[in-house]
């Protein structure tokens, strides 16, 4: 057997004793890995989604004045957004009026859209990477416990081997005379 787990009677104690730890380790990366990797990907979405108890929601927005580019010279290199003055309704249905961005050369009228947070200010829309970051995180914790495991099983093969090596010593030690002749 490939894993040294069969009846073998010249197999070692520490032999068997290895196979079996390789055994508890496969079954460790086997349920431990994707257990650990699912619940790493869950906490991301679950952080990246819910950065805040409630979530940002949209609402329409009417310009009362018309959103004009600054005159600075590095203003239409900076992106294409303005702050103006506009008018919308909160969650609750009364009108609120307050500055919003606006695409740089809208007219007045123009209805936008707002992204509010729970007291209804004007915040940036919700996360969208969510669901990539948990993927990337769920499969690098994946890797960190295989290599973790792959780790431990280097550590426990070291000390067995320093063991063997022990064990060999000293029955040479016992046996060697007799072979070569020569007393110590």
């Amino acid at each position: 057997m490939a894993l040294g787990l069969d009846g073998n009677p010249l197999r070692r104690a520490s032999d068997r004793a290895e196979a079996w730890i390789r055994a508890g380790l496969l079954v460790i990366l086997l349920i431990g890995g994707p257990t650990t990797a699912l619940a790493a990907g869950q906490w991301a979405a679950h952080a990246a989604g819910t950065g805040t108890s409630v979530q940002p929601h949209a609402v329409r927005a009417v310009l009362l004045q018309p959103a004009i580019t600054p005159a600075s010279p590095g203003a239409a290199a900076q992106g294409a957004q303005v702050w103006v003055r506009a008018r919308w309704e909160s969650a609750g249905g009364s009108a609120r009026i307050g500055e919003v961005p606006a695409p740089a050369g809208a007219a007045a009228g123009t209805a936008v859209t707002v992204w509010l947070n729970a007291a209804g200010r004007v915040t940036s829309p919700p996360y969208k990477g969510g669901f990539a970051f948990a993927a990337v995180l769920a499969a690098m914790t994946l890797a960190v416990t295989a290599f973790a495991l792959l780790a431990a099983l280097r550590l426990v093969q070291r000390f067995l081997n320093w063991r063997r090596m022990a064990a060999w010593e000293a029955a040479w030690r016992a046996i060697g005379p007799r072979w070569t002749g020569h007393r110590s």
